[in-house]
């Protein structure tokens, strides 16, 4: 099957043609007919088989041109990388269209979105927050919006927007096409389906959590912090590591890790995560896209939507609480049908999660020794070391008693304030003033 099939027009075409697209993946062959039917959709197939693509393609083919201020299609994402990346991705599609394409999201100067948005927009990209904050203001109406986009809807529960989302969804008209596309779903997305969704075409390419069969899975395990550093160095340098993410759960232990991998490979990796502004985040994608940057390590805020070519390795330096997020984190690389590779690392603390990720996949990982390159570390850092409950202060009735490991478990008791020489003072005091009396 070819997009001809489709009907598409002749300007869309032309733009799959420059980009060098020519069949349609399976999300997209099975979705396209259904979108432009008018029907609600909830798709699900893996990261990196062309979601995005799936929806936009049917809504530009019926999307007329039109002056109105107000949008006419809204796409709600979790994060301001997606927002932007999903913009890029019309931009490509209507370069032989006439289409007022707007994004929106946290983190910018809200007026200035203000401005933009009184200027008028077909297409609305925004994060719900934003999203929600500008409804309020009524400087942006929801009354005209004919197709509704949810895309990644399980990441915005997880980031704790269903309020917001659920708000936004009360203010759209009630006779809409709604669509939903993510590679993995939850109950609680399915709540959102079931109350505000009609008439629901479900389209499962694979079911939900299914990795890539293209990405070669691997794991090590690493006692602590250091250990996990030389051998994520150890593997940075082999010749295979072209571009890669690291994936780590914090943000303090992103530029803990940047600072360190700097130090062997300097300027050539990046860092991302919520803390670092919006600006600084987008040129870091940049330099990565334009091979300025090897490689990124980043949070779960780029698990989702980044798409960058030829991603040839992802390595999990921490394993992610939620299992849904390792599907995320994986579908960086593997994409448009490349093999790619995902390496994870694992203390013993974290094998339980790792095991729980297996099985959520229905997937063996194949576990590796440490290369005898490696140096196995016994240095911990403050937060690995266990603490031990008999130096820690404890409180006994109204004195404090702190049990010492060092002096066999002696309890030493502080002293305790003598108040009565006050209490006698103040006696005296009350008795001298009676007696002036």
């Amino acid at each position: 099957m070819s997009f001809s099939n489709f009907k598409l027009t002749k300007q869309l075409q032309n733009a799959l043609e420059e980009q060098g697209i020519e069949t349609p993946s399976p999300i997209q062959e099975k979705a396209i007919p259904i979108i432009l039917s008018g029907k609600d959709v909830v798709g699900i197939a893996q990261t990196g088989t062309g979601k995005t693509l799936a929806y936009l393609l049917p809504i530009l083919r019926n999307l007329k041109y039109s002056d109105q201020r107000y949008p006419r299609v809204l796409i709600i994402v979790p994060t301001r990388e997606l927002a932007v990346q999903v913009v890029q991705e019309i931009d490509k599609l209507t370069s032989y269209i006439s289409i007022r394409t707007l994004h929106v999201f946290g983190g910018t100067n809200i007026n200035t979105q203000k401005e933009k948005v009184q200027n008028g927009s077909d297409i609305l990209v925004a994060t719900p927050g934003r999203l929600y904050d500008l409804t309020m203001t009524g400087v942006l109406r929801l009354k005209d919006i004919k197709t509704l986009v949810i895309d990644e809807c399980d990441e915005m529960m997880n980031l704790g927007f269903r309020p917001q989302l659920e708000r936004i969804l009360e203010l759209l008209p009630t006779k809409r096409q709604s669509l939903m596309f993510s590679a993995t779903s939850s109950e609680i997305v399915e709540e959102v389906v079931d109350q505000y969704f009609k008439d629901t075409e479900r389209i499962i390419v694979a079911p939900s959590g299914t990795p890539l069969e293209q990405i070669d899975q691997l794991a090590y395990k690493a006692p602590n912090y250091h250990t996990k550093l030389n051998l994520l160095t150890f593997l940075l340098a082999s010749p295979s590591v072209q571009r890669c993410f690291v994936f780590v759960r914090t943000k303090a232990m992103a530029d803990r890790l940047h600072e360190a991998i700097g130090k062997e490979f300097p300027e050539q990796y990046g860092v991302i995560h919520s803390n670092k502004s919006q600006n600084y985040r987008l040129r870091m994608v940049d330099e990565m896209r334009s091979n300025e940057l090897k490689g990124l390590i980043a949070t779960d805020v780029v698990a989702r939507g980044i798409d960058i070519d030829d991603v040839t390795h992802v390595f999990n330096f921490d394993i992610p609480e939620q299992v849904e997020q390792y599907i995320h984190r994986i579908g960086r690389t593997g994409r448009k049908e490349l093999r790619g590779s995902a390496i994870s690392f694992y203390t013993p603390k974290e094998e339980v999660v790792f095991r729980h990720i297996e099985a959520y996949m229905d997937k063996k990982v194949e576990r590796f020794p440490l290369p005898a390159e490696v140096e196995y570390s016994e240095r911990l850092l403050p937060e690995e070391e266990e603490v031990n409950i008999h130096d820690a202060p404890t409180l006994l009735g109204k004195n404090v008693v702190r049990v010492s490991s060092d002096q066999n478990h002696q309890k030493k008791e502080q002293p305790k304030r003598n108040i009565k020489p006050k209490e006698r003072a103040m006696k005296n005091k009350r008795r001298n003033k009676r007696k002036r009396r």
